[in-house]
Formats: structure tokens, C-alpha cells, sequence
């Protein structure tokens, strides 16, 4: 979670009423707060269910938004943290026996599909109408729909920028171009820079330096850019099969290269995702393509620079960066429906919104947010990279309601290509891995 604050941004105040409680009954006219059964809205208690406990987490940070919400609207809200794993066995033991004692769950983002192939959430396209929905971009509106159905609203989204040791290339008499999202660096461009600043840092490699590595290295929620900036698909249409997507010219292509960036000592074997952070932290990896809470590990911001994230040579028009984080969506059991919308649509697109946004500092999945941290001359240049990101340049993560049958499979893909294992051999296994897996779905 990037806890970074946009002191230096000037959030748009108050938001005008009309978005901080427009629509209260969404485009179905419906009176929010009715599901009380009372008709009293100050009656209605919503019951909130979410993930990160502690003053530091977002029991914590997010009091102050359940506060005014109450004060401005009368509607209490009873949140209820958990941990992230015990999370989602809460969500799964109570949607699974029909409890209605909750009405708003905090969703991550690949558990959207799955819960509404489900039937754990309500469907929000009654709520949120066709000119609300074009206030996300578009990677965040769909990561939310399934089947052409909205399960789930963003709360915001994530990036993926290049991060690289300032200090270190200064040593090596590297210097990088200005930041330009229409001349990017290229990956092999990135790979030259590292292979020449480790023969000059690092020669015999008794150094333990790393090049240029990934943050979340052997995850999909990050290796997959490299095969989406090729062109290639995360999963079929029906997000049911990886035949005919991932044993194509893309990811054979993006594999193959990780694979040489690793053989050719650039990129780490054995370090796993928080490890290479640690590294990164430590002032050992030259490069590093990173999420934009990568910052805060370091122990000084003046190490650290920053750029767009890197497009392949050939595909420049086809730049791919991960994206994805925690939605909103509605427990199909709840009998506050009305009044549950209206406090997502509060959090997701009014002032909750941008107090979450100024107190937590993520990537804005509203596209007027968006758009004011790039014409803000103020705003800190990561944060103005990254919003053009999540704007242009965005991919879901597959949207399937397998996701962790999905990820398993490619999960493994990565990291046996990584330590030497045959390409092609190993996505026609992740394919028939993942196919034996879901067959009972399908």
C-alpha cells in the first residue's frame, strides 16, 4: 500500500455537493437508504468489511472519511478490518452461506469475477450510470466488470514505473534522457545501460549488484507487461483458457528476452519479490521496474530517480504497464443496497475520494484526478508519470473468475524461465496446467 501523501498537490475543494452525493438512488430513481425498511436515513447503519487493521493501516486511515460521511449524510458506517489473507476467507465464509450481516466489501481486484460468477455481489449498473463509469479510466472501469456486468467499483489503481539508483549510474557515468512518454526508453536500451554499468561497478560481480530487475519478479501482476507491450493477451475472451494466448509470438518473445536478461547476469536469480525490494532498498540494483510506492523503502528520496516505464524496440504504440488494486462492491444479500451505492459512490467518486487519494497518496483511477496531477506544476514528477500511466498505457490483470488457478500456472512459467527452463515448452505446460485446472468450470 503506498502510504506517500501528495502534500504538494492542491486537491480540488470540497467537490461540489452534486458529486460528493449525486444520484443518491442511481440512475433506477431508487431512494438510498430505503433498504433500512424504516425510511428514515438516519437510521440506516451500512456495514463495512475490509482489509488492513491498525492506526497505520486503513482502520486507520480512513476513520476520518467514515466520520464526515456520517456527519454529512446521517448514515453511520461500522467498518470491520481484517487482515489481508483472513479477508478473503471472511468474505468467502459469509458470501458462501447467504449471510446478509455485512453490506459493502472492499474487493481486490481479481476476486471481482469470481465473486460475481458467484453471485456474492450485486450487479452496480443500476447505481452508477454511463457518465459516472466514464469518470475511471478505462483499465479500472473494466478490471470491475465481468461479462459485461459492473461487480465492483475502484477505489484507486497502481503503476509501474522504472526506478533506477541515481547514484550508482553516477558512479558508472551513466545519464539517461529526460523523462518523455513519447521517446521512452526501450527495454533494450535499459538492458545495454545495466550491462555497462555493472562491467564498470561491478566487473567480477563480487559486488552482488543486480542490473535491472522486477519488483514483483515470477508474478503476473508485473512480468505480464512484458508480453502485453509484445501485443499478447493475459487470457482468452471467456477468461477460461490460455491456449491460442500465451503459447503465441508474444510471450514466447518476452520470455526468451527475460530469460537472456537473466543468463546474461543483468537480471537475479534466486531473490523473490520482497527480497529484490530489500535490494532495491539497499542500494544494489541499478534498475528496476517498480510500483509507486518503491520510493518509500528507501531510506533517501535522493537516490531514487524515475521514468516512464520501457516499450520494446518494434512496439513502441503497444506499451503495456500493470495496473489493478482494491474495488467496492455490494453484498448481493445486503438490505441496504441503495444506501451501500451511495456510500461507494461517495468513496469511489466524491469527496471520500479525494480525502482517500490526499491521505493515502495511490494512483488516482478517476480521470479528472488523473488529469489534475499532470497539469499541476506542483505535483511531484513520479506521481505525474504515473498518472499518465494508469491514463494511456494501463492492462488488467486477467479478468477471470479463476484468477488463482491463472496465476499459478504463469506464476511458475516465470520463474522456471527465469532458471533456464525451455520457453515454448514451458507456456505449453502453463496451458495445460491451467486447462486441467479449470475444467470443472467451464
Amino acid at each position: 500500500m503506498n502510504l506517500r501523501k501528495l502534500t504538494s498537490i492542491t486537491l480540488v475543494t470540497a467537490m461540489t455537493a452534486g458529486l460528493a452525493l449525486t444520484g443518491c438512488g442511481g440512475s433506477d430513481g431508487k431512494d438510498s437508504g430505503s433498504g433500512s425498511g424504516s425510511g428514515d436515513k438516519d437510521a440506516v447503519t451500512i456495514k463495512w468489511i475490509s482489509q488492513g487493521t491498525g492506526e497505520d493501516g486503513w482502520e486507520g486511515l480512513t476513520k476520518p472519511i467514515l466520520e464526515a460521511y456520517e456527519e454529512e449524510t446521517g448514515v453511520h458506517i461500522e467498518a470491520e478490518f481484517y487482515s489481508f489473507n483472513d479477508l478473503f476467507e471472511v468474505i468467502e465464509t459469509k458470501s458462501a452461506a447467504g449471510d446478509s450481516d455485512f453490506d459493502v466489501m472492499s474487493v481486490d481486484v481479481t476476486f471481482i469475477s469470481k465473486y460475481g460468477s458467484s453471485g456474492y455481489l450485486e450487479p452496480l449498473d443500476q447505481y452508477f450510470s454511463d457518465e459516472e463509469k466514464a469518470k475511471w479510466d478505462e483499465a479500472s472501469y473494466q478490471a470491475g466488470v465481468w461479462e459485461d456486468t459492473m461487480y465492483a467499483a475502484p477505489e484507486n489503481t497502481s503503476t509501474q514505473e522504472l526506478y533506477y539508483n541515481k547514484k550508482l549510474l553516477d558512479e558508472a557515468g551513466i545519464t539517461l534522457p529526460e523523462n518523455d512518454a513519447d521517446n521512452r526508453l526501450t527495454y533494450e536500451q535499459v538492458a545495454e545501460l545495466a550491462k555497462e554499468g555493472l562491467e564498470k561497478l561491478d566487473p567480477d560481480g563480487s559486488n552482488g549488484y543486480i542490473g535491472f530487475d522486477f519488483q514483483q519478479v515470477s508474478r503476473v501482476y508485473q512480468m505480464n507487461m512484458l508480453a502485453n507491450s509484445m501485443g499478447g493477451k493475459n487470457i482468452s475472451d471467456d477468461g477460461y483458457s490460455l491456449d491460442g494466448v500465451v503459447n503465441t509470438k508474444p510471450w514466447i518473445d518476452a520470455m526468451t528476452w527475460y530469460q537472456k536478461l537473466v543468463d546474461d547476469g543483468i537480471a537475479s536469480k534466486g531473490y523473490n519479490a520482497e527480497q529484490l525490494s530489500d535490494q532495491f532498498a539497499a542500494g544494489k540494483v541499478l534498475f528496476l521496474i517498480g510500483g509507486t510506492w518503491t520510493p518509500t523503502s528507501m531510506t533517501c528520496d535522493d537516490e531514487i530517480g524515475y521514468t516512464y516505464a520501457p516499450c520494446f524496440e518494434g512496439h513502441e504504440d503497444e506499451v503495456a504497464t500493470s495496473t489493478g488494486s482494491w474495488y467496492f462492491g455490494i453484498n448481493s444479500k445486503s438490505a441496504n443496497k441503495d444506501a451501500a451505492a451511495e456510500f461507494i459512490r461517495y468513496f469511489t467518486l466524491g469527496k471520500g475520494s479525494d480525502m482517500w487519494l490526499e491521505i493515502n497518496g495511490d494512483v488516482p483511477s478517476r480521470v479528472d484526478k488523473q488529469d489534475e496531477i499532470a497539469n499541476n506544476p506542483d505535483a511531484p514528477e513520479d506521481m505525474k508519470i504515473a498518472a499518465y500511466e494508469a491514463a494511456n498505457t494501463a492492462v488488467p490483470r486477467a479478468v477471470t473468475p479463476v484468477f488463482g488457478e491463472y496465476s499459478t500456472a504463469l506464476d511458475q512459467a516465470w520463474e522456471d524461465v527465469r532458471n533456464g527452463a525451455d520457453v515454448e515448452e514451458t507456456l505449453n505446460n502453463a496451458v495445460e496446467q491451467f486447462d486441467a485446472a479449470v475444467a470443472a468450470y467451464k
